[in-house]
């Protein structure tokens, strides 16, 4: 299923939801909302953001600090493969993919998203790489899926057969991300379960330091029924919240940034499992939606209820064509802007087909080109990639 060493073929991006901060005067309820969201991203201290970083960096196949204790692992023959093979392709991409989309997030997207203080990025599992790539700047940013949230590895405490076995791991858990651009959930959920590299955690990790940020303090938290983000003791004792993780990360001269990713089910018959992810949602409006490769669920009626959250509460919406579908961003609420090229969905989704995205696509006057591949059209380069930026609600 796997090959040794990635190889990297033309990006795949999938976007969807993108909405910027706005101005609004908060209610209480949201009021509460940001306090109990200050409380949980309390960073740890610096001693715990070397060892979470230098953990992190060794995954990633970068050398950890020469001061670090985990130094010593970068010079085991299992790690110097690793390093070597992860290195390259990271170089590769950035030449072939990543340069591409970040010319085009500085001409087309940028302006559009001005101050950005959440991004939404549903169905992500741990993609915390493409919604960085083309939102660097927003102060933080919500994930959620259903692959489990995990720990980092003690690669400190690991024989190097383990060792080897993790490097391993990590490579086929990526792998998908590296070729097409997206994860595939039961290849995702097979992985973050493997004997070494478990649950989201790591992989998101991996993405962070990649992209040159340190990682301040990891915290265990959950959404309680009202939906407030509150400590998570292990195991929880409400089996109504749902279990968050809260990266806090910094970039080289940037303030630092937030990335909050949680694990729950979406659909409309599952969300009374979990009661408070309906309004923290919501809470956390306005803000950015991102949507890639999400396999086209919010086209039915079976996630009716997330689709009008985001909806609601996003003032730009960047997505392929499996995410909301065109119908719902109606004139004038929204201005829509079409980049690439609209084909029918592959053999896996022959439900998403937009008839009248096709007519959109087909006046090839009112389409931008887009210079990398995206969503699942990966390999064809049939990628269409939708702007809807919400316009202002007139004066009364």
């Amino acid at each position: 299923m796997f090959k040794p060493a990635f190889r990297f073929v033309p990006v795949v991006l999938t976007l969807s939801l993108v909405a910027g901060s706005g101005c609004r005067q908060p209610t209480r309820a949201a009021s509460r909302h940001e306090a109990s969201r200050a409380r949980a991203s309390r960073p740890a201290s610096a001693m715990a953001s070397n060892e979470l970083t230098d953990t992190a960096r060794l995954l990633a196949g970068m050398t950890p600090d020469a001061s670090s204790p985990l130094a010593a692992i970068a010079a085991k023959p299992a790690w110097q493969e690793w390093h070597q093979e992860f290195d390259t392709q990271w170089a590769q991409a950035t030449t072939e993919r990543f340069a591409d989309m970040k010319a085009w997030r500085d001409r087309e997207l940028a302006p559009a998203t001005g101050d950005c203080s959440t991004l939404m990025y549903p169905f992500s599992g741990p993609d915390i790489l493409n919604a960085f790539l083309l939102f660097p700047d927003c102060r933080r940013y919500v994930l959620f899926g259903l692959e489990p949230i995990g720990s980092l590895p003690p690669v400190e405490r690991l024989s190097s057969e383990r060792l080897t076995r993790l490097f391993e791991e990590t490579r086929h858990a990526l792998n998908d991300l590296l070729s097409r651009n997206y994860f595939i959930t039961s290849h995702m959920l097979e992985d973050t379960a493997a004997a070494e590299l478990r649950g989201t955690l790591p992989l998101m990790a991996v993405s962070l330091v990649r992209l040159d940020a340190r990682i301040v303090s990891v915290r265990d938290l959950e959404i309680a029924p009202d939906g407030q983000l509150r400590p998570r003791s292990a195991p929880s004792k409400d089996k109504r919240a749902a279990s968050a993780i809260e990266i806090v990360f910094e970039r080289p001269g940037r303030e630092p940034q937030t990335l909050v990713y949680f694990r729950a089910q979406a659909q409309d018959a599952a969300l009374p499992q979990h009661p408070g992810v309906v309004p923290f949602l919501e809470h956390e409006a306005p803000f950015a939606t991102f949507l890639k490769s999400a396999s086209y669920l919010l086209h039915g009626r079976d996630f009716s209820v997330i689709r009008g959250v985001l909806l609601h509460g996003s003032r730009l919406v960047l997505e392929d064509d499996s995410g909301v579908p065109l119908r719902f961003f109606k004139a004038p609420e929204w201005t829509l802007t079409f980049f690439g090229k609209y084909d029918k969905p592959i053999k896996d989704f022959n439900y998403g087909y937009q008839p009248d995205m096709a007519a959109a696509y087909a006046d090839r006057r009112n389409v931008k080109p887009l210079t990398f591949s995206f969503g699942y059209h990966w390999a064809d380069g049939a990628a269409s990639v939708l702007l809807a930026v919400r316009n202002p609600q007139p004066a009364h």
